[in-house]
């Protein structure tokens, strides 16, 4: 009869800027559960990895927790693997910060447990040929990851059931290889079915092994609680019985049985996020225009760490924990669409950035500062405008647009332009879901179609805009009084008509606590143009990550209104209000333009099925127009934190 040795390998996380009361929901239907599950079954060997942004939240608010899981550890039930501090996805990162992200793990799980873990969990299980070199250099003999990689390097499936030697520089490095099948059946089928499948990669050697690796939350989360502890105890209990199936430590098997011989292998990670990612995490940095802000937004405060060495060691933690990798990709959960999670990243960044400009005296003399560089790598430069109270960040080559507002006051940083577009998923097709055209970021001018109305433009009604200004590339002036002066000359389309060219100028003023945009249009056409001119602005209210209320309302001239509802009328001022951030205004100098503001929600997939998800609010600053030959229409919008524009 064969037999075969088995590592349950289990994964906690949860992610920076996970809302509290979803943590402590998780801890209680889950967390508290699995341990009781280890303590009641302390005669096996479990295998557990607990994140490093999960050690910091269950240490501080459920430190018990941590000190009944320790003494597991310490009785021989539990083997503990690395990580990287932050859960980052390692190869995005650059070198230096691959490095420290597990060197700072292994020095807070030390200071836990007292001792520092020799096997590591990947984050999502990215895997890239360079890994090796790091991992080794920190000391970690061993990892975790898919045996969807061995199969892409071209190697036979059975080679998942042993454990093999890769290198890289001379830095070696051990594997161990997740089985697809095995977590498809565990804990879905029954105990029977779970055993079969196990014992159907086994020898008559003994000297397989099969590795069962997944998420915590599959046990009282996914389902139900009392489901979980009935599958675990008739699991366990028939497991402790047997004699074919060794439950093991992965360091107590790589004694045994060592490894298999020398491998060399492909990029890669799980089955699903391969599909997610068209093969290559990467990828995500290239689909969604939020997640590559972000990394660049890392890279760029990066560069200012770097320049003050003598900042606290608490700065580079955060900054750590910034690279988080659940807000910068997309797959079965909803990881870049929820805005709470794409906040966190943004306040750890513009926090670390902040401390970094004091430190350095960045601005010295100055109030502003201005850069002028390719920001987010794609060949075409941005316009970096940064004060001690504020960032503003413009894409003249998509339509002038603002795509980072960075409010940096002590203990309220935030961007309040992280909105988030609607991009078409796969599991949108067929539905009737209409993916924005445009990236959902501010001060973009559109000239509608007359018959134009609010539900058009947040659901992208097609050819609705009859110009190309919204996407256009304007030409980029800084005057001597630090204004800035963006210029385009597109055009106004009717079908039958000959186009009408029209000029837009928008300048720029940088104020204590916001900036004040002049906003000019010129028809230098032939004829009448008849249109609806548009000016639209999103904003990303920030939310409470600790206490489950919010309280995020806006208010239109004397109308209060939830975020989830919509408003239409003639009006000049908006408040965005939330009680843990001082207000947003937006402010028109027309008192005849119409305003429209609507949610603007995304339906992405999670566990649950499709949800709506709340990305932030849309404001169209609309006025009805006709424009004759030469004629000239001009507005001033003051967009501000706080009660005074000074």
């Amino acid at each position: 009869m064969g037999k075969i040795n088995f590592i349950f390998a289990i994964h906690f996380h949860q992610p920076v800027g996970q809302l509290k009361w979803i943590n402590d929901r998780i801890y209680e239907r889950s967390y508290k559960l699995l341990l009781e599950i280890f303590e009641k079954y302390a005669d096996l060997k479990f295998t557990v990895h607990i994140s490093g942004p999960l050690l910091l939240f269950l240490n501080e608010y459920y430190p018990e927790w941590i000190n009944r899981i320790a003494k597991l550890g310490d009785l021989g039930t539990i083997e503990f693997l690395a990580g990287s501090m932050g859960e980052a996805i390692l190869p995005i990162l650059p070198s230096e910060d691959r490095y420290y992200q597990v060197k700072e793990y292994m020095r807070y799980f030390e200071k836990l447990f007292g001792y520092k873990p020799k096997g590591m969990w990947l984050p999502e299980r990215v895997y890239e040929p360079s890994l090796p070199e790091v991992l080794s250099k920190n000391m970690i003999e061993y990892v975790f990851i898919d045996d969807s990689t061995l199969q892409r390097g071209g190697h036979s499936s059975d080679k998942a059931y042993y454990s093999w030697l890769t290198e890289e520089s001379g830095q070696t490095l051990k594997l161990f290889f997740i089985d697809t099948g095995l977590r498809y059946v565990l804990p879905w089928s029954s105990s029977e079915e779970v055993f079969n499948y196990i014992l159907s990669k086994s020898s008559e050697e003994g000297d397989r092994v099969i590795v069962w690796g997944s998420d915590a939350e599959k046990f009282g989360e996914w389902k139900d609680p009392d489901w979980a502890w009935n599958w675990l105890n008739d699991f366990l209990l028939k497991l402790r019985e047997r004699n074919d199936i060794l439950l093991v430590h992965p360091r107590d098997y790589l004694k045994e049985h060592s490894v298999k011989g020398l491998i060399y292998l492909p990029s890669g990670s799980y089955d699903k996020m391969l599909e997610w990612s068209h093969g290559f995490f990467r990828n995500f940095l290239i689909k969604y225009a939020e997640s590559n802000n972000m990394h660049k937004k890392m890279l760029w405060v990066r560069k200012k760490l770097k320049q003050a060495p003598e900042v606290a060691d608490i700065a580079w933690r955060e900054y750590h924990l910034g690279q988080c990798n659940d807000a910068y990709w997309h797959g079965l959960f909803g990881g870049i669409y929820l805005i709470h999670l794409r906040q966190a990243i943004y306040e750890k960044f513009i926090k670390v950035e902040k401390l970094a400009e004091e430190t350095i005296d960045y601005y010295r003399d100055k109030n502003l500062v201005f850069n002028y560089i390719d920001f987010d790598y794609d060949g075409k430069r941005e316009v970096l405008v940064e004060t001690p109270r504020y960032n503003i960040y413009i894409k003249p080559d998509d339509g002038g647009t603002i795509f980072e507002y960075d409010y940096k006051e002590k203990g309220k940083e935030h961007n309040i332009q992280n909105t988030m577009t609607r991009y078409m998923e796969p599991y949108l097709e067929n539905t009737g879901f209409i993916p924005d055209w445009y990236r959902r970021v501010s001060s973009r001018i559109h000239l509608w179609s007359p018959d134009t109305g609010l539900n058009d433009w947040i659901n992208n009604t097609p050819f609705k805009d009859q110009s190309d200004l919204a996407l256009r590339k304007y030409s980029v002036i800084i005057t001597r009084d630090h204004k800035i002066v963006l210029r385009t000359l597109g055009g106004h389309y009717v079908y039958g008509l000959k186009p009408a060219k029209i000029l837009v100028e928008k300048t720029i003023e940088f104020k204590n606590n916001g900036i004040i945009t002049n906003y000019k249009l010129v028809n230098y056409g032939e004829r009448l143009v008849d249109t609806l001119i548009g000016i639209e602005y999103h904003v990303s209210p920030k939310i409470d990550l600790i206490n489950k209320d919010s309280h995020i309302i806006y208010k239109v001239e004397s109308e209060e209104k939830n975020v989830e509802e919509q408003w239409k009328g003639i009006g000049r001022k908006i408040i965005v209000k939330s009680k843990v951030f001082p207000d947003i205004v937006f402010e028109s100098s027309d008192r005849e333009n119409e305003i429209w503001v609507s949610p603007l929600n995304s339906l992405a997939r999670t566990e649950k099925g499709l949800m709506k998800v709340f990305q932030g609010i849309a404001i169209m600053f609309v006025k009805k127009t006709v424009l004759k030959p030469k004629d000239e229409y001009s507005v001033r919008i003051n967009w501000f934190i706080g009660e005074n524009l000074n």
